[in-house]
């Protein structure tokens, strides 16, 4: 009988420790190359005088949405604490308020959330968001407001266009 509990016990820590393993590798960085890809319902159009369609709404990808300002590079998510060590070497915090001009793409960032504004179109980048400015780019480190674990921070590495 102490055979079969023995057994039992190896079998069950087996499994929790294949579990953790499991966890552990899945909350790793993991960088992908690509664009975002928007929610649906995150945009409202609407028509301007002239017939156009300007695009208002909370956005966390709005930088990826205008690659005529800027063109995402890289996109890693995890924890807070990994996406901050992955972070460009010589990345330095923009502190708010700031505006930055790319192309004719205005990014207004004020606190711990962003508006970036081109022609009419208007996308709020919702709090918890931070940026970074490096050589030739900036970065979006985003921490959504809610359990961490259930909503892992987001980091956004970006290429600024030249005018």
């Amino acid at each position: 009988m102490l055979r079969y509990f023995i057994i039992a016990t190896i079998i069950v820590v087996g499994i929790f420790i294949a579990a953790a393993a499991l966890h552990e590798a899945e909350s790793r960085f993991r960088a992908t190359s690509g664009h975002g890809h928007p929610a649906r319902s995150a945009m409202i159009a609407t028509r301007d005088g002239r017939g156009n369609a300007a695009v208002r709404g909370d956005a966390p990808w709005a930088l990826s949405a205008l690659p005529e300002c800027m063109i995402q590079t890289t996109e890693g998510k995890g924890s807070l604490r990994t996406l901050l060590a992955h972070l460009p070497h010589n990345a330095q915090e923009i502190v708010p308020p700031a505006t930055l001009h790319y192309s004719d793409c205005t990014l207004s960032i004020s606190g711990d959330q962003a508006l970036v504004s081109r022609g009419e179109d208007r996308l709020r980048i919702p709090p918890v968001a931070r940026f970074y400015r490096f050589d030739g780019g900036i970065v979006l480190l985003r921490t959504p407001e809610c359990r961490p674990r259930r909503c892992p921070s987001t980091m956004r590495i970006y290429r600024t266009v030249q005018p």
